[in-house]
This record gives structure tokens, sequence and C-alpha cells, in this order.
């Protein structure tokens, strides 16, 4: 993973790292004190229930996601989690490109998508003449 602590929890040495929230979703705190995600389709889920709701529900966007999807690992409802957002080059630096699983390549080009719509802004573009 991307670094993090050590720390002792109950008598064993276990590793912290951050929280990565998956390309395309978000994570909110809410006013509360709770924590929000919100799928790419717009789905606001406040509960690690609610997203393996969301998750096994037909038609519902699941992109971005990583395959095997571990929960907890991936969901953290914990106000205090250190957060950080996955990016394209995250992807890349978990394994050779050319090795990926088709989820991973498809997450790839989903990341990469995301971070070229947020480097050109929208309708100021030039269009091309045919």
């Amino acid at each position: 993973m991307n670094g993090g602590k050590d720390y002792e929890a109950g008598g064993e040495r276990q590793a912290y790292y951050p929280v990565q929230v998956p390309i395309g979703w978000q994570r909110k705190p809410e006013h509360r004190g709770g924590v929000v995600y919100i799928s790419p389709s717009g789905s606001v889920l406040s509960s690690l229930e609610q997203v393996k709701i969301y998750l096994l529900t037909d038609g519902t966007c699941k992109c971005g996601l990583e395959c095997p999807l571990i929960l907890h690992k991936v969901f953290n409802f914990d106000p205090g989690a250190a957060v950080k957002q996955r990016t394209a080059e995250d992807v890349r630096a978990d394994d050779d490109v050319t090795k990926l699983c088709i989820h991973k390549r498809k997450l790839l080009a989903v990341a990469t998508l995301h971070r070229s719509m947020g480097a050109h802004p929208r309708g100021g573009t030039s269009q091309s003449r045919r």
C-alpha cells in the first residue's frame, strides 16, 4: 500500500494506512459528525450496510472499485480517519499495467478520464470543423 504507521492493538502490531477513496467516488464529512460516501451515480451512502445493499443491487454504478473489494478497507465511516483520494498514478504504482486484470485496466482508464476532465474546463474549448 501507500505507506503508513504501525500501531499496537491488543498486543498485536498492525499497520495503519489512510482510507483510499475510490476514483469517481467522494467521501464527505457530515455536519452531525458522520461521514457519507457518494457513488459516481450520485447515491449517498451513510453506513457500511448501505454500501453493501448498494453494491448488491443490479444496475448500480460500481466504477472505480477494485477487485477484489474489501469493504472495510475502502469504506470507512470514521470521521477521524486519514483519507487519500485514489488517482491514476496510484493504480499504476500498484502493479505493472500490462499485467493488470481487466478490472484494474478499466479502473486505470476511469482514473485517466477523471484526471483529464479536471485539467480541462468544460464549455470553453474550441470545436473542430468538418
